[in-house]
């Protein structure tokens, strides 16, 4: 049974408007499932607009782990497209709520029970006629228990990329990332370099660079596995076979950190973090119209609340959760490919 918090219906209504705002009829055919760096391997242009919208839920115990309702929204619009220039808007709406206070020992701090996230932005991807292409992202926002509360509570994310073509599949990708909310190598221009490549008749598909990998290998049309690195706290991981059409059935283990500026902290360089870890199991399959459903539930542990200016957690005070179980459901929609002028 999901529990939600009254405190989020606002969020919920907001976000599933957002959601059904419209309905193309067809949809872009390319697969929605893989990791965004292979994704990107291919090209950074967006092809169509697409809204995703997830719901995260954690029962909780009483006395032990607290009730929390992970809801999160993004979109994508593409503005303008022709054949050599692309611009976007993005957007991503996020609120995470927590049922009771915690308590981070040694540091006179309580976890605030509602953490917000809220940004927009917009892009531009050129191809040129030789098959290079540059893009440039652009993105403002505040993650923040009081959203905009000051200069000090905004998120900004500025990123370039380069995609060299390497023979008929292949790729060299080259990155320059600027944030000031990133999990690891805060506030520091941060450049990155990977190869795209496709081998085995395109069972494998990789990228392998700084300070990100990525690999998907598809061995039979019936299975697929998928990792994915970004810097030292970041993986995701699955293994996918399809069981009946088009449903399918994976089991997962994340590793991943969301991060926060609280408002009047004394150290503005300090973040609010929440490093956990999940195995699951769950069923995906595209439903008609361009949508794709994803559901899934496991367990969720190694989970703690700090504060730190990275997400390091080694000689700071923690607010270690014991492990928990969590159900989580996603709904993508991939509308209409935006077609050339």
């Amino acid at each position: 049974m999901i529990v939600v918090h009254p405190r989020l219906i606002p969020s919920l209504v907001f976000a599933s408007f957002l959601i059904f705002v419209s309905f193309p009829v067809h949809a872009d055919d390319r697969p929605v499932d893989r990791e965004p760096p292979l994704m990107m391997g291919e090209g950074s242009a967006p092809t169509s607009d697409a809204v995703d919208y997830q719901l995260w839920d954690v029962p909780g115990r009483s006395g032990a782990s607290p009730t929390m309702v992970d809801q999160r929204e993004t979109g994508r619009f593409i503005v303008s497209k022709t054949d050599s220039d692309t611009w976007s808007v993005n957007e991503r709406f996020g609120h995470l709520g927590i049922g009771e206070p915690i308590s981070i020992p040694g540091i006179n701090t309580s976890v605030p029970q509602d953490l917000w996230s809220i940004e927009g932005g917009a892009g531009y991807n050129h191809q040129f006629n030789n098959g290079r292409q540059f893009g440039l992202n652009f993105n403002v926002g505040s993650d923040s228990d009081h959203p905009f509360y000051s200069i000090h509570e905004d998120v900004f994310r500025v990123t370039a990329n380069y995609r060299l073509p390497s023979g008929d599949h292949n790729a060299w990708l080259f990155f320059l990332n600027y944030s000031n909310n990133r999990y690891f190598l805060n506030n520091v221009p941060l450049p990155g370099v990977g190869y795209y490549f496709q081998a085995y008749d395109n069972r494998l598909q990789g990228l392998i660079g700084f300070p990100f990998a990525s690999l998907r290998y598809v061995p039979t049309p019936n299975w697929n596995a998928q990792i994915s690195i970004f810097g030292p706290r970041n993986v995701n991981a699955e293994i996918v076979r399809r069981i009946l059409g088009p449903l399918k059935a994976y089991t997962a283990f994340q590793w991943n950190a969301q991060e926060w500026l609280i408002a009047d902290r004394q150290d503005y360089s300090n973040r609010l973090i929440f490093d956990k870890k999940r195995v699951a199991l769950g069923l995906r399959s595209p439903l008609p119209g361009g949508f794709l459903f994803d559901v899934s539930g496991g367990r969720q542990f190694d989970q703690r609340f700090f504060v730190n200016d990275s997400s390091s957690y080694s000689d700071v005070p923690t607010a270690g959760l014991p492990p928990t179980w969590f159900f989580q459901t996603k709904l993508t929609y991939r509308f209409a490919v935006v077609p050339n002028p």
